[in-house]
């Protein structure tokens, strides 16, 4: 890749950015050093580990590669047997922290590009907690490090601890309080010491370690805490020689694992910068192009991207319909800022970036990318001459092929606008010639009939606002571009005569074809106004059916809510009645309960009485009209009326009237008056109509269901244990054979959770045993 290219193009500034973006110093330098890659499957692949890494990004931002730090010569020093420093060692720890938690962070499934690529990272969760427990984060030796150290300095402690004590009841005794200039404990050279006056020297036995400065005062160590302060020395130079040893230990360890350290190292440094380019991709609001060998450049509303929110889109492609681009059109127009947009965003893509363009656009990979955009050009002007131009030029030429894409700004001038447009079209035909995509700005009308009189060659324009005379930095392909000399000449104020004398001396030819151009311009810039608006108003509507449909949403949210409302409501009120009849119905147990003999069957009825008036009448569910009953004689009825039953004998007659057999009574009742009823004589599955009297007589206290399935057995359980709770029996005896222990098993676990049931138990030897569960009732 041409360097120049990549100067001129401001390539540097788009690694600055990049690298600004990483974590460490690793993918920094990665950053710093990038090189666009002329290989599409290498360019393929780093686009898959970008928006992998957007991705990743996306849920969480992975902020274990932030401290890293290069251990390239520390890692040296360790194969050579040096001692590393703890800060070092702890260097050494967080690279293995980073390797393990970037391996837990990409999995194989989710980031295959990025999980390929850190294959070969290096994990030793035993290494690195021996790390961690010996150097802590601030790079110190921590006392964990080896049992030997944590107990030097336990005793370093507890002796300075001693010192202090005494010292502090040193200066607070009122004898020795006027000798001292603080009443403070200080420390000179590692030493214990106390500040005391000058005059006082001579009375406070120790050694002088130090005065102040005025001489006022001097810092004397008690004799008393002269011992244990050589204690401490010699304590800290043991605590030394076991620093070194633990130091030299790790040291060596870490010297066994240097090429895995140094390889993760390497391999980190590609993950942060992989990391960065997802960074850079979502700042810019980029979006991944689609790359191709073919020399096809496709770009929709691409901006520069060191432009920010200044730059305007453009619409520009080449290589499918045409080769050559010829962009025409007045100074600050954006000429050279879309031929810089072509070439940087091209850059970006041949190293693995996403672009600040929509996305499926197009971009080729390109051997290699040529620039003549002249001496310290940049955006805002150009400082370029003919000479530099051309040596320039001529190395382009000597270069370029049909892997080339060629971007010249401003050919052709700088000299004599004849001999430059001659120039200029030779350059054109060479390039042209040799297949090379070529993008070029220029002022000159030759270029324009160049492009119309040649295949693979086009005309484009930077747009200018035929109204205000304004630039609007848009690229119009298709269209040639005017430099509105005239126009704006007018507009600044130059005087009308002079600007009408100027349009007489162009050539008839050059009049007639700008003021085709011109028409043209108009028509398309307000076909263009019109389709904005269209646009404008088709989002408006698209708004306006984006908040009816919310508006829906909201209502089916709202309608949700209130039939869940009415459900717990209504659940509530459920549950309430049930408690009620539960409260009722203990009160008939209790009775019966303390009855000595049976109750008789007024008293029971009463009981029974108040449980037909718990009703659950807040909401009822709306009746189906139904069509009227044909009733046939035999049935047995009730007439609503009178709230008795009987069977019909006869009907209907004339009138719509049946001959109903009411005991001994006869009565003739129309169909309306009349609803059916179950025979007297039916035989009732349930038992629920029994009275209890009769329950209390015949009721036992124990069920055998042997043989049966558990759900049948446990149906005829629940039945029975509510019979057996209704007349007061304490405890009874389920009889379920021992078997394969599954039939005891499914009853002692729908018991577990029964309302009637207080406890229950497998059977004693007495009893049965495991073939019989006892349940007390409650």
């Amino acid at each position: 890749m041409n360097l120049k290219t990549l100067d001129k193009l401001e390539f540097n500034k788009i690694k600055n950015l990049l690298a600004n973006l990483t974590s460490f110093e690793g993918g920094y330098n990665l950053a710093m050093d990038l090189v666009p890659s002329t290989d599409l499957k290498t360019i393929t692949c780093k686009l898959d580990q970008t928006q992998e890494a957007m991705e990743i990004i996306r849920l969480a931002e992975p902020g274990f590669l932030s401290g890293l730090v290069l251990l390239y010569q520390p890692l040296n020093k360790a194969r050579a047997s040096g001692v590393l420093t703890p800060a070092e060692i702890r260097g050494a720890g967080n690279i293995l922290r980073a390797a393990r938690l970037a391996a837990n962070h990409i999995n194989e499934d989710s980031y295959p590009h990025i999980y390929e690529a850190m294959a070969d990272l290096f994990i030793d969760m035993q290494l690195e907690k021996q790390i961690e427990r010996s150097v802590n984060e601030d790079g110190e030796l921590q006392d964990d490090a080896s049992p030997k150290l944590k107990e030097i300095r336990g005793q370093i402690n507890t002796i300075r601890m001693r010192i202090r004590d005494y010292l502090q009841d040193f200066i607070r005794s009122e004898n020795n309080r006027k000798m001292l200039q603080d009443a403070i404990v200080t420390e000179r050279e590692g030493r214990y010491v106390v500040p005391v006056k000058q005059e006082y020297r001579q009375d406070i036995k120790g050694i002088i370690h130090d005065e102040s400065a005025s001489g006022a005062t001097v810092f004397i160590e008690p004799m008393a805490v002269v011992e244990q302060n050589n204690r401490i020395r010699l304590l800290q130079s043991e605590e030394r020689r076991e620093i070194e040893r633990i130091l030299r230990e790790l040291s060596a360890v870490i010297a066994i694992y240097a090429d895995q350290l140094e390889n993760n190292l390497k391999l980190l440094s590609e993950l942060d910068f992989i990391f960065a380019r997802a960074r850079l991709a979502w700042k810019l609001n980029a979006f991944r192009p689609e790359m191709n060998a073919e020399g096809i450049i496709e770009l929709s509303r691409a901006c520069h991207p060191l432009l920010g929110e200044n730059a305007v889109p453009i619409d520009v492609h080449l290589g499918r319909d045409f080769d050559l681009l010829v962009i025409t059109g007045p100074n600050t127009g954006g000429k050279t800022v879309a031929l810089k947009t072509i070439g940087i965003l091209v850059l970006m893509a041949m190293s693995g970036m996403y672009i600040p363009a929509r996305e499926n656009s197009r971009v080729s990979v390109f051997n290699s990318i040529f620039a003549d955009i002249g001496d310290e050009q940049s955006i805002e002007q150009s400082l370029s001459t003919f000479s530099s131009h051309m040596t320039n030029i001529i190395s382009i030429l000597e270069l370029a092929d049909d892997r080339s894409l060629v971007l010249m700004d401003e050919l052709g001038a700088g000299t004599d606008p004849t001999e430059g447009a001659s120039l200029a079209r030779v350059i054109l035909e060479e390039l042209k010639d040799k297949g090379a995509r070529v993008v070029v700005t220029t002022h000159q009308s030759e270029l324009k009939y160049f492009a119309y009189q040649n295949e693979r060659v086009e005309n484009a324009s930077v747009e200018f606002d035929p109204v205000s005379l304004q630039p609007t930095y848009r690229l119009s392909i298709g269209t040639p571009g005017q430099s509105n000399a005239f126009e704006i000449a007018s507009r600044l104020g130059l005087n009308p005569e002079m600007v009408g004398k100027a349009r007489s001396l162009v050539p008839e030819r050059e009049v007639e074809i700008g003021n085709m151009i011109r028409e043209f311009k108009e028509r398309s810039y307000y076909l263009d106004k019109a389709e904005r608006e269209i646009s404008g108003l088709k989002a408006e509507i698209l708004n306006s059916k984006m908040a009816l449909q919310k508006q829906l949403e909201d209502l089916e949210i709202e309608r949700a809510e209130i039939i869940s409302k009415a459900k717990y409501e209504a659940d509530n009120y459920v549950r309430g009645a049930k408690n009620e009849a539960n409260e009722a119905l203990q009160e008939l147990k209790d009775f019966i309960k303390n009855r000595e003999q049976l109750p008789k069957w007024h008293e029971i009825e009463e009981k029974h009485q108040r449980l037909k008036e718990i009703k659950t009448t807040e909401w009822q569910k709306p009746a189906r009209k139904k069509g009227k009953r044909e009733f046939k004689p035999g049935e047995y009825v009730t007439i609503n009326d009178i709230k008795q039953k009987g069977y019909i004998i006869s009907g209907p007659n004339n009138q719509g009237e049946f001959l109903v057999q009411v005991g001994i009574m006869k009565l003739s009742v129309t169909a309306d008056q009349l609803h059916s009823s179950d025979s007297p004589h039916e035989t009732k599955k349930e038992r629920r109509n029994q009275s209890y009297y009769e329950k209390a007589q015949s009721i036992s206290k124990e069920i055998d269901v042997r043989g049966k399935l558990a759900e049948e057995a446990i149906y005829e359980i629940d039945k029975y244990i509510d019979d057996a709770s209704l007349v007061g029996i304490e405890s009874v005896n389920i009889i379920h054979g021992k078997g394969t222990g599954a039939l005891r098993k499914a009853i002692q676990e729908y018991l577990q959770d029964h309302p009637g049931v207080q406890s229950y138990r497998n059977g004693q030897a007495g009893e049965g045993g495991f073939g019989v569960t006892v349940v007390k009732l409650r």
